[in-house]
């Protein structure tokens, strides 16, 4: 691109410097504190048939991101402004407990 298009070198550098931190935050399974989220990204690895753009627009504008945008991650999917974990701020739904009541070896009643 810079080649093609005779960018002067210092545009090119920012342009690289930004396009290598964007691939570097997208990639590291973080979800870092005034960084754009990688929630989308994560989720496009998971399932590979969502989420494809970097910005999200052409996404929503053809429906690949239709299962994304009913999942936990869809809320997480904001730039964090605080240093509290992620999911601490969206927790994730916690799961019911399959025991039986018939099941339980102590009782009153023994």
């Amino acid at each position: 691109g810079p080649l093609v298009l005779g960018s002067h070198t210092a545009t090119a550098w920012l342009w690289f410097t930004l396009a290598t931190l964007s691939t570097l935050n997208a990639h590291s399974g973080y979800h870092f504190p005034f960084f754009p989220s990688p929630e989308a990204h994560d989720y496009h690895h998971l399932k590979f048939n969502q989420n494809f753009g970097v910005l999200g627009v052409l996404d929503r504008l053809h429906g690949t991101d239709s299962q994304f945008r009913k999942t936990k991650a869809y809320e997480r999917h904001i730039m964090l402004l605080s240093l509290v974990p992620i999911k601490e701020l969206y927790p994730d739904e916690t799961k019911k407990s399959t025991t039986s009541e018939g099941s339980c070896s102590t009782s009153k009643e023994e």
